[in-house]
C-alpha cells in the first residue's frame, strides 16, 4: 500500500512540475533567449532588362519572386544588435518585339545593424550587408553569343525605419528598407568575347572587374507592412511587400540595366528560445 500510494505521489509530482513548466514556456511576457522573424513571400514582378552583349534593345515582363527573410537578435550586447539573411530568386519572361528573353536571378544578402529608437513607436536601423547575387539572361534566337551570366559580390550600406501603427488595439508593422552597394567584384567580359574564348581557349584576362558607384550605380529599396490577423482562437500576421531592386553596370563596354519591380505576400513566423532563468519581461525584435 505503501509502495502504491509513493507511486501514485511521485506521478502526482511529475504531473504539477510539467505543468508548471509548460505554463512558464508558453506564457507571452518571457524574455526569450533569442528570437527570429521569419518570413517566406510570393509574387509577382515587373522586369526590365538592357545587355548589350546580347542585344542593344531593351526587354520587358514578368515573372515570378520568391524572398525569404530571417530576421533576428544577436545573442549578446543586451539585443543592442539585428541580424538579417534574405534569400530570393526571379524567374522571368521578357520580350521586345517578336524575340524573347528568358531570365534567372537569385541572391543572398546578409546584414547586420545597430538599432537607434526615436520614440516608443519609431525604430531606426543602420548597418551593413554583404551581397552575393548570380543568374542569367538567355536569348534563344541569339547566334554566337544567347546567354549572358551575371555573377556579383559587394558591400552595401543598409538601413531600415520601423514604425508600428495602432490599429484596434494591435500594431500593424511598417518597415522601410534601403541597400546600396558601395564597393565590390563582378564578372565582366569584353564585348563580342564569346564564352569559348573564356572557357575554352583560356582568355581571361579582364573578366572580373571592380563594381562602385560610378561604374555600377544601383540599390534596392522594400517597403513591407505587417498585418496582425485573427480568426476565432487562431491568430497570424500577414505581410505585404513591395521591392525595387535596380541594377545598373557600364564596364568593358557593354551596358546593362535590369529592374525588377515584386510585389508579394506572405505569413510571419516567430519563433522564440526560451531559458528558465530569463527575467519575465514583454519583448519584441522590431
Amino acid at each position: 500500500m505503501k509502495i502504491r500510494f509513493r507511486i501514485l505521489a511521485l506521478l502526482l509530482l511529475s504531473v504539477l512540475t510539467i505543468t508548471a513548466k509548460a505554463q512558464y514556456v508558453i506564457t507571452d511576457s518571457i524574455v526569450p533567449e533569442r528570437i527570429a522573424v521569419k518570413s517566406s513571400q510570393y509574387g509577382i514582378a515587373t522586369l526590365d532588362n538592357l545587355d548589350t552583349y546580347l542585344s542593344g534593345y531593351e526587354f520587358r515582363g514578368y515573372g515570378l519572386h520568391y524572398n525569404h527573410e530571417n530576421f533576428r537578435n544577436a545573442r549578446t550586447g543586451s539585443y543592442r544588435w539585428k541580424y538579417q539573411t534574405t534569400m530570393n530568386a526571379t524567374l522571368g519572361y521578357t520580350t521586345q518585339g517578336s524575340n524573347m528573353q528568358l531570365t534567372a536571378l537569385a541572391g543572398y544578402n546578409w546584414g547586420g545593424y545597430h538599432p537607434f529608437a526615436i520614440n516608443s513607436r519609431l525604430k531606426l536601423l543602420a548597418g551593413a550587408q554583404l551581397q552575393i547575387e548570380g543568374g542569367a539572361l538567355y536569348i534563344p534566337a541569339n547566334g554566337n553569343n544567347p546567354v549572358q551570366a551575371k555573377l556579383r559580390t559587394a558591400m552595401a550600406a543598409s538601413g531600415m525605419a520601423i514604425y508600428h501603427i495602432p490599429v484596434k488595439g494591435r500594431d500593424w508593422v511598417a518597415r522601410y528598407q534601403l541597400d546600396i552597394p558601395v564597393i565590390g567584384v563582378m564578372f565582366a567580359p569584353q564585348f563580342g568575347q564569346s564564352y569559348y574564348e573564356i572557357f575554352g581557349l583560356g582568355h581571361t584576362d579582364g573578366i572580373i572587374s571592380v563594381a562602385h558607384p560610378f561604374n555600377s550605380p544601383s540599390w534596392k529599396h522594400t517597403l513591407s507592412l505587417d498585418i496582425p490577423l485573427r480568426y476565432r482562437n487562431h491568430s497570424t500576421t500577414l505581410r505585404l511587400s513591395y521591392c525595387a531592386d535596380l541594377y545598373q553596370s557600364d564596364v568593358n563596354d557593354i551596358r546593362c540595366h535590369i529592374y525588377r519591380h515584386a510585389f508579394t505576400f506572405g505569413f510571419v513566423k516567430t519563433i522564440f528560445k526560451i531559458k528558465e532563468e530569463n527575467s519575465i519581461k514583454a519583448y519584441s525584435p522590431y
